[in-house]
């Protein structure tokens, strides 16, 4: 018969297994669940319109001097068919962002000046008053357009069953080693489980950079609350859905350094975690709720639950526990191996050891993000990561 004290150490080894279950499934069995248990769910059949819907376009800008011309000439060149406006809010910026934007002699171009500093929400806000477009599309100052992607986003949302339709990014620095073994290795996993989640009807986030949204979707939000996290789940609540655009692709360059994607991964999760609390998982339909906590919020606990699981299982194996001492190995791992990412090692093992590094950047990342959000701390502002706007 097991004493109490076998049954301490089995839980104590459990409880780190479980750490690294939520881990496995949050990253990796969520995603393969929901494409080989959800059916496909097809789109209702497209209402085309006698002509093709004005469109309004979004883009906060905060010291932006460096991009926001070639920005713009981008966004004015897009080849869509039907009436277009773009419009600039400059969060009190102070760099010649104003003076370039208004240097463009373009009648479908609108600068407005939110003074003072408010933030991108609160600035959309105050676009969304003024746009007079039946689509809007929201973006940012760093992400150009391919050809044909304001057009495939309004495509996009031809089903009347669908309410905002999500573009695809692409790197342009993809070769830097940071961000082919991180952030690139991350978002092209994190693009196929969008698409599984499109196609079954899942899909409960946007992509910042590049997404569409229909008018009578919109409305305003609080200013620490950001519209590509908050736009999907309140038209989820409405019954629309959330596709993706295929031919609405944009690039842009992602953050070079660890420090600027701490930063930017903490500050994007917090209004996450924000966002989840403004509107309330149970107001949800209960399929989305499932896929939005699995996708998104339940990855932001694998850090501290992963840091519970690995003092469980070093009291384990310092009780004796073989398979505690398994599991404390396997949740260590990360962090063991990480340091080594920072080192200039060549070829493949340089590759390789930048994907723990990257892990553990972005879950503590995740953790600090989740701090924040919970005790009511997400950023309204926003700074630039320097690293995203280097060669513009």
């Amino acid at each position: 018969m097991p004493t109490l004290a076998t049954i301490g150490i089995g839980v104590l080894a459990a409880l780190a297994w479980l750490a690294i279950a939520v881990a496995l499934y949050a990253y990796v069995g969520y995603p393969l669940l929901a494409r080989w248990l959800v059916r496909p769910r097809p789109l209702a059949p497209p209402s085309l319109p006698a002509a093709w819907p004005s469109v309004s376009v979004f883009i906060a800008a905060r010291n932006e001097a460096r991009v926001i011309r070639r920005r713009l000439e981008n966004l004015l060149a897009q080849d869509y068919p039907g009436a277009m406006e773009v419009l600039v809010v400059s969060d009190a910026s102070d760099d010649g962002t104003d003076r370039i934007v208004e240097q463009i002699d373009d009648p479908r171009l609108r600068l407005l000046r939110q003074q003072p500093r408010g933030g991108k929400t609160a600035g959309i806000n105050r676009l969304g008053r003024q746009a007079t477009g039946e689509i809007f599309i929201q973006t940012d100052a760093n992400v150009f357009f391919a050809p044909g992607a304001v057009r495939a986003l309004v495509e996009a949302l031809a089903p009347p069953d669908v309410g905002v339709a999500d573009g695809r990014v692409r790197f342009t620095n993809e070769d830097d080693p940071l961000v082919a073994a991180g952030e690139g290795l991350y978002w092209r996993f994190e693009n196929w489980t969008k698409h599984v989640e499109a196609e079954r009807g899942l899909l409960a986030v946007a992509n910042g950079g590049i997404y569409a949204l229909r008018r009578e979707l919109w409305q305003p939000l609080p200013p620490f609350i950001s519209g590509d996290a908050a736009e999907p789940l309140l038209a989820a609540r409405q019954g629309f859905r959330t596709v993706i655009a295929e031919g609405a692709l944009a690039h842009e360059r992602a953050a070079a350094s660890h420090r600027e994607e701490f930063e930017r991964k903490a500050r994007i999760i917090a209004q996450q975690v924000a966002c989840a609390r403004w509107i309330g998982l149970l107001r949800l339909p209960p399929r989305i709720a499932w896929a939005y906590v699995s996708h998104k919020l339940l990855r932001y606990l694998v850090a501290p639950i992963g840091l519970l699981g690995l003092a469980a299982g070093l009291a384990a194996a310092a009780l004796g526990s073989p398979s505690g001492a398994l599991a404390a190995g396997l949740l260590a791992a990360p962090l063991l191996l990480a340091p080594f990412g920072l080192l200039p090692w060549p070829g493949l093992l340089g590759k390789a050891l930048k994907v723990p590094l990257y892990l553990v950047t972005i879950n503590l990342a995740a953790a600090a993000g989740l701090w924040r959000g919970l005790r009511g701390r997400a950023q309204a502002t926003w700074e630039i990561p320097d690293s995203t706007r280097a060669g513009s």
